[in-house]
């Protein structure tokens, strides 16, 4: 496993307001308050499948966001009669994974996992257990986890990504569409394990009642950092206190 982190700053991509997200190879795309079914998360993407609504996962508005219980609320596998088929990302290929969510200091929340016949063949925590409070920790199958250089600031809100880049095997970690770091895995392809958010399926352990989940993006391809940028700045006013605003505290 080899290494790369930047400090965060030092190679920030620049960006004009935009007023769309990248829609090139969007296989994933989930908006709170649109697609809000009992038992489901309705994909913004035709034909595109669904993530179940695992327990008691509840909404609020001023933005529109999910928020879990802390106990056993998570996103996870559609099936029959609750959203259709499982929603898988294909690791043959390249992928990125995105999400606004809003921190709580030292509060854990799963971002992201993959998971394969009842395991993680990835997962991407916030403020894991054992790890560093408000850092990012990736964990791929049984290599040494790395915890990423970015500390994440209380009660605010957030767009990180997490790109997989197939031929190389590097994933690269951003927040608000700026680079952070990236670190080499070998990694056992598998075809279309499961995305999950909010549980980490090895461990039982779910994202914390305190933290708040916006609109999730799933792409069939490496995105770029600029293209990132693009989706954080469709969707961020940085002095709206009713969008992703830095300055929203609800």
């Amino acid at each position: 496993m080899s290494i790369h982190v930047h400090k965060t700053g030092l190679n920030k991509t620049l960006g004009q307001q935009s007023d769309a997200i990248i829609t090139a190879d969007l296989i994933g795309n989930w908006i709170p308050g649109t697609g809000v079914n009992t038992h489901y998360w309705d994909n913004q993407v035709g034909s595109g499948k669904n993530l179940r609504r695992f327990n008691t996962v509840g909404n609020g508005s001023s933005p529109n966001h999910w928020i879990f219980d802390g106990t056993n609320d998570y996103f996870g596998a559609a099936e029959s009669g609750y959203g259709g088929d499982p929603f898988g990302v294909n690791t043959y290929n390249p992928f990125t994974l995105a999400q606004w969510f809003k921190n709580d200091s030292g509060v854990v929340h799963v971002a992201f996992s993959l998971v394969y016949s009842s395991s993680n063949i990835a997962k991407l925590i916030i403020s894991q257990s054992g790890g560093t409070a408000n850092k990012a920790k990736l964990t791929v199958g049984s290599e040494t986890p790395v915890e990423f250089d970015y500390t994440f600031a209380d009660d605010t809100w957030y767009y990180i990504s997490l790109v997989y880049e197939r031929l190389t095997d590097v994933w690269s970690f951003f927040v608000n569409g700026s680079f952070v770091g990236s670190s080499t895995f070998s990694t056992d392809n598998i075809d279309s394990p499961v995305l999950q958010i909010g549980r980490d399926a090895d461990t039982s352990t779910y994202s914390g009642g305190t933290i708040k989940l916006g609109h999730v993006h799933v792409y069939g391809e490496d995105l770029k950092n600029s293209q990132l940028r693009q989706n954080f700045l469709a969707s961020h006013v940085i002095n709206n206190t009713r969008l992703y605003g830095a300055t929203y505290t609800a």
